[in-house]
């Protein structure tokens, strides 16, 4: 009787263990490659997220960029097959070993799919039938009304690791509010002389980006840290992505070096002004929320695209107004001024009161989300008047454009 008992106890024992080992599952570690291309493939549509991508992949290959034979029969990361990856990569010319094309290719093949079984009419969650579609084919799916019996084990484990991935930090929903502890994000702090010249020049490329601004996004986004490399793989002390590095920076400059990246920044916020120029909004915030998310994702959401990046330009501005007040930072009248101009200091401003900091997206050391606008003492020399531009009403956070109560999305 008590072997019996014993018996009955340990299977008791161990079908419960197992039974709660199938509730959750556990993702392996994602490289900064990885999550960079994950957060921009994760805006493809509302229903494919980074963290359902990322569990997709991890089912799929479990994450391994040179898989010969996926779980789908595909080979890569995505378990692309040939014909799958023809028909969708994303760009002229990209290659199936480069991780960003890759994930975005999956994004939109899965973002069709998703479309494809709303328009069957099938009762049951749509990312999970396509990922039954993408397991075994859109016709088994319509066939079956359902998840067919060959795909149900790979949606369940596709659908825990998103879960997994889901409750990281770097992969909180648009709708998320996330804080960390009061105190650990750090103050704005004076712009160092090293770098007033270069940040001058940055901000002078071009009416709607303005030196303010330019020290406001680097405080936000580095802290003024020329050696950063960000959860998303962003690089150096204005957190530039690889490819918006290569699109923008002179031949031989390194991303390393702040007297080269910082004026790249001004130049590259200056076309990303342009090439968003049909949508309302501050100009300039529009660039920022595009430096942080992507052009393509700000341009299809028609705006700001999630919640994260909104707090993300309200830390910005915040930084913006305090470095206002720094009158060394009066933008020079030439168009391209040369990096070296000197540029005599004057006034600094006082560190800005603490607030209730959140978590942002992109950055090793994330900003600061205050809850009021950061003011100076009363001693503080009052800013130089910023230049009017072409554009009507006073200028926004950048310098340009609207005022920001009246036109930013956000």
């Amino acid at each position: 009787m008590a072997s019996v008992i014993v018996l009955v106890l340990v299977v008791g024992l161990g079908w419960s263990f197992a039974y709660a080992g199938k509730d959750t599952l556990t993702g392996r570690a994602l490289t900064g490659e990885q999550l960079s291309a994950l957060s921009r493939a994760g805006h493809a549509c509302p229903a494919v997220s980074a963290a359902r991508l990322a569990g997709q992949l991890m089912t799929e290959s479990e994450l391994d960029p040179a898989a010969a034979r996926t779980e789908s029969g595909g080979r890569g990361i995505a378990g692309l097959t040939d014909d799958q990856w023809r028909q969708w990569a994303p760009w002229p010319g990209a290659q199936r070993e480069d991780t960003r094309a890759t994930v975005l290719a999956l994004a939109h093949l899965m973002c069709n799919l998703v479309g494809k079984v709303r328009a069957s009419d099938l009762d049951g969650d749509a990312w999970r039938l396509a990922l039954a579609a993408f397991r075994s084919t859109l016709e088994s799916v319509r066939t079956a009304g359902r998840i067919p019996a060959k795909a149900k084990d790979y949606v369940d484990q596709a659908g825990k690791y998103a879960a997994y991935y889901e409750s990281l930090p770097q992969f909180a929903s648009s709708g998320s509010t996330q804080f960390v502890p009061a105190g650990s994000v750090p103050e704005a702090v004076p712009l160092p002389d090293e770098l007033v010249a270069a940040v001058v020049a940055a901000g002078s490329r071009c009416p709607e980006v303005s030196p303010p601004a330019i020290a406001g996004q680097l405080m936000a986004l580095s802290s003024f840290n020329a050696e950063q490399r960000g959860t998303f793989g962003q690089l150096g002390i204005a957190a530039f992505s690889e490819d918006l590095w290569q699109e923008n920076a002179p031949k031989g400059a390194s991303v390393w070096d702040p007297q080269k990246a910082v004026p790249v920044m001004g130049d590259a916020l200056c076309r990303l002004v342009r090439e968003l120029s049909a949508l309302p909004g501050d100009p300039y915030l529009l660039a920022a929320a595009a430096w942080q998310a992507g052009v393509d994702t700000v341009r299809r959401a028609g705006g700001v695209p999630d919640a994260m990046t909104r707090t993300y330009l309200q830390n910005v501005a915040a930084y913006t107004d305090y470095y206002r007040l720094d009158t060394r930072l009066a933008p020079v009248p030439v168009p391209r001024p040369s990096p070296s101009a000197p540029v005599s200091p004057t006034v600094r401003p006082s560190a800005p009161t603490k607030s209730a900091p959140a978590v942002t997206r992109g950055a090793t050391n994330p900003a600061r989300p205050p809850a009021t606008t950061a003011k100076a003492p009363a001693t503080t020399t009052a800013p130089a008047p910023v230049a009017p531009t072409a554009r009507p009403g006073p200028g926004g956070p950048g310098g340009g454009g609207y005022p920001c109560w009246r036109r930013c999305r956000w």
